[in-house]
Formats: structure tokens, C-alpha cells, sequence
């Protein structure tokens, strides 16, 4: 991807992604005023469950249609739309079964784990939406790679306006105002949604679908090796989420010390403070879900000179970016809050976790590049170790430190998480975050000195090779001696 069109669909993406998100808080505020407060608070509770169903049903398929099709278009030696259509089905196969599960087991969870028999129909209906959810996910793979964003975003942004549009016409048509009802119309509203949306993708793919040729699909396995990774990573940490979750209430009550203000600050943590601090990470995730393509792309054809360039250039602006937005939300912290959500409560917590956005950012495009990288086992192998150890803390810390032992845990999940990522890239990169003399791409700052080819020399890094050399040293100082002496 040129680097042009990079910026211009992370602008796209960013730009329907705060839209969608105006939308939603939009729609939310209307439907409070319509439904009241029982009937959104059931919808939510509905929607607890099904997020999870949806996290079930596309865990790895759209990292795995993204990298197929890259694959295809870079190398040229299989059919791409014998290969898509592969992506597709799998995807249709996975949200059948979890769409299946939730249909059958519905009144077990509304009763056992969600504590409201209302919850059981509105979880039926919301179950036929879970396959057309999946195959839009693969399709959303499929047009990130062959640069379709414009195309798609519509889609997307017409897929919220027709389940308003659906939502307000069953509520304003009915003389039921119950909140078992207003429920159901939401949901029905955002299944008829998704099949909208799958339709439209469907006509996109059409449309610009390659001609028909006589080479053979990709290999399932290939596409199994990136789907399942990212899959059961994807999937072991919502469940350790939840499990979580699920402990801080019981933490805060063990630990004996006004659990009441305890909890309120965390709801002031996870409310008000954490979604502000990441408000201006939507440019991020739009970049870091494009970049899967792009270092795709040249890690098939062994760019490692264009891999280094851009993961050293993502890495710093993201840097830049980040404490930027950390200085700003340090130091107008009452202002934003007392803006966006008419209170000050939370401005101590801002301030406090404010340090922590330059990690936080840098870790999403780290975990992005590196999953372009085909590194997506261990961005899985890391994010399981980040949640269970969270798990772990939360269960040991909160009982006795309450909200001061909460805060520790935020800092160092997110510590640990970035420097396992950034430890990876770095073995596999050569980052240049400083040059010292652009005239000669002279690099005597910079966090490795080799990057050596594997058919060449056996081994991947110059650690490897560093490993097998016992004078490493002298050669680091030798390089640099003969960096200087070529500079005069």
C-alpha cells in the first residue's frame, strides 16, 4: 500500500469510525428518552452475552482473509475467489455453531448466568444474526487488502442507518411500550442489519471480483494457521476478561475498606477516565488494522529494507502522537471531563493513568504490525500471558489494596503486554528511531545492528548470531569505526 493511500484510509476509517461512534451515543440517548432507563438496562444485558457470542464467531477470520488475499495478489499463484469463497464458508461454519449454541443454551444463560428470563428471546433472535456477522468479517479482510476502504466504510455507515431506521419504525408502530419489547425491537433491528450489510459486501465483492482462472485455491491450511492462532488467543482472553470482571466487585467487597467508594472509583476508571484516555486512539486502531496489509505484502516479497523503514516510522509517530495526547489530557483534565461528561469526579484518575497512554498506544500498533508480520502466535502467546496475569492480580491485589491495587494492575498489564511486543518486533526488526546523518543512512542510534537473511547465515537476528560469536563486542566497535571513518 502506497504510503498516500495509507493516510488517506486511515483519515477514512478514522473519520467513520468517530461518526458511527456520534451515531451510537446518539441513538443511545434517544432510546433512553423512548424506552426509559429498564428497557436500555436490559438491552445492555443482553448485549453482554451476544459481544461475546460475536468475539466467538470471528476470532481470526479477518486477520486470516486479510493475509490470504495479500498472499494471492502479491505471489499470483492461486485464484482468488476460489480462495475467498474458502474464507467465507469458514466463517459462515463458525457463526452457525456459536449461533446454534446461543439458540439452544438461551434460556440457560438468561436464568443462570445473566439473571433475567427476558433475555432469552431477544438472545434468539440476536443467534441468526451471528453467521452473516462472520462472513462480513471475511469480507471486511478481503477489502482492507485489495484497498476497498472507501467502499466498505459506506457499507458500514449504511448498516447503522438502516437499523435506526428499523429500530425507531417498529418502536413509533407499536402500541407496546414494555421494556421486554423495546428490547426485542432493537435487536431485531440489528439482526436485519447484518443480513443488510452482508447483502451489500456480497454485491461489493461482485463488483470487483478478479476474473476466473484456472489455478487452485489456496491451501485451507494456510489460512488455518493464521485464523487459529489469533482465534484462540482472541477467545482465551475474553474469557479470562470476564472472569475478571467478574472478580473486582467481589475484590473491592473482601478488601474491607469503604467497598462503596471503592467501586464508584472504578466506575469512574472504566465510565469516564479509560474511554477518554483512548478517544484518540480510533487513528491508531484505523492504522494498525491497515498496516496488516501493507507489512503483509512486503514480508512476501522479502522487503525487509521497506519492513525496517516502515515499522521504525510507525513506531516513532505513534511515540509523538501518544505523549502528545498524554501531555494534553494531564493538563486540561477538568476542562475535557467537565465537557464531555459534566463532572469532575474522575480527574484525578485521568491525571494518574495519564502515563500510561504512550504504552497503551504503542502496544496497539505493535500488536498490529506484528500480525502483519506473521508473528499472530505470538501476539496470541502474549496477550493469554497479559490477561492471566491480570486474573492472578486481581484476585491477590484488590482484597487488600482495593482501587490503589486496581491502578497497579492497570500499569503493569499494560507494561508487561508492550514489552513482550515491542521485545518481539525488535527481534525481528532492525527499528531506526534515530538517524544520525541522513546523507549516508548512517544508523549509530538504533535498537539492532543486523538483520542478516536466513538462507545466508542459518539464524534470523543478530542475537542469534551473536549468540554463536563470543566477540560480539568487538565488532559492534568495529562496525561503528568503520561508520566513522566512511563519514570523512
Amino acid at each position: 500500500m502506497q504510503k498516500s493511500n495509507l493516510i488517506k484510509h486511515t483519515a477514512i476509517m478514522t473519520a467513520v469510525n468517530l461518526i458511527m461512534r456520534s451515531i451510537s451515543v446518539s441513538f443511545n440517548a434517544y432510546l433512553t428518552g423512548k424506552i426509559g432507563i429498564s428497557g436500555v438496562g436490559l438491552f445492555q444485558l443482553v448485549m453482554t452475552f451476544y459481544s461475546l457470542a460475536v468475539t466467538f464467531s470471528c476470532a481470526g477470520i479477518r486477520l486470516a482473509t486479510t493475509r490470504v488475499a495479500v498472499e494471492i495478489n502479491t505471489l499470483k499463484k492461486n485464484d482468488m475467489n476460489k480462495s475467498l469463497s474458502i474464507c467465507i464458508t469458514y466463517a459462515g461454519i463458525c457463526g452457525c455453531i456459536i449461533g446454534i449454541f446461543l439458540f439452544i443454551f438461551s434460556d440457560f444463560i438468561s436464568i443462570y448466568w445473566l439473571s433475567n428470563e427476558q433475555t432469552a428471546l431477544p438472545l434468539r433472535i440476536l443467534s441468526l444474526s451471528l453467521p452473516f456477522v462472520a462472513m462480513s468479517s471475511a469480507l471486511g479482510g478481503y477489502f482492507t487488502a485489495i484497498e476497498k476502504i472507501p467502499q466498505f466504510s459506506l457499507i458500514q455507515l449504511l448498516e447503522q442507518l438502516f437499523k435506526i431506521t428499523i429500530v425507531v419504525w417498529l418502536i413509533s408502530n407499536s402500541g407496546y411500550h414494555s421494556s421486554a419489547y423495546a428490547c426485542m425491537s432493537v435487536v431485531t433491528g440489528m439482526t436485519a442489519s447484518e443480513i443488510f450489510s452482508f447483502c451489500m459486501s456480497s454485491l461489493l465483492k461482485k463488483i470487483t471480483s478478479q476474473p476466473k482462472t484456472d489455478k487452485s485455491p489456496l491451501d485451507i491450511f494456510r489460512m488455518l494457521r493464521v485464523a487459529l492462532p489469533d482465534a484462540a488467543g482472541t477467545c482465551i482472553r475474553s474469557i479470562l476478561l470476564t472472569v475478571e470482571h467478574t472478580l473486582i466487585p467481589k475484590g473491592f467487597e473482601k478488601s474491607g475498606r469503604s467497598s462503596k467508594t471503592a467501586l464508584a472509583a472504578y466506575g469512574n476508571i472504566h465510565a469516564v477516565a479509560m474511554p477518554l484516555l483512548l478517544l484518540p486512539s480510533a487513528v491508531l486502531s484505523s492504522l494498525s488494522s491497515l498496516l496488516v496489509p501493507d507489512l503483509a505484502k512486503r514480508n512476501e516479497i522479502g522487503d525487509s529494507e521497506g519492513i525496517n523503514a516502515a515499522v521504525s516510522r510507525n513506531l516513532k509517530r505513534t511515540a509523538l502522537f501518544s505523549i502528545l495526547c498524554a501531555v494534553i489530557m494531564a493538563a486540561f483534565a477538568p476542562y475535557i471531563s467537565n465537557f464531555l461528561y459534566k463532572t469532575n469526579e474522575a480527574v484525578k484518575y485521568i491525571r494518574i493513568l495519564s502515563p500510561l497512554v504512550p504504552v497503551m498506544y504503542l502496544d496497539i500498533i505493535t500488536d498490529g504490525m506484528l500480525k502483519g508480520l506473521d508473528q499472530q502466535v505470538y501476539s496470541m502467546r502474549y496477550n493469554i500471558i497479559d490477561s492471566a496475569l491480570c486474573v492472578g492480580m486481581v484476585y491477590f491485589l484488590l482484597p487488600k489494596h482495593a482501587i490503589k491495587g486496581y491502578i497497579f494492575i492497570l500499569y503493569a498489564s499494560e507494561i508487561i503486554n508492550f514489552y513482550l511486543s515491542i521485545g518481539r518486533l525488535i527481534k525481528i526488526c532492525d527499528i531506526r528511531l534515530f538517524r544520525a546523518h541522513a546523507k549516508d543512512n548512517s544508523r549509530p542510534f538504533h535498537t539492532k545492528k543486523y538483520s542478516d537473511i536466513p538462507s545466508v547465515y542459518g539464524y534470523r537476528t543478530y542475537w542469534d548470531r551473536a549468540k554463536r560469536n563470543p566477540n560480539r563486542l568487538f565488532f559492534r566497535r568495529k562496525d561503528r569505526i568503520q561508520d566513522l571513518h566512511g563519514l570523512q
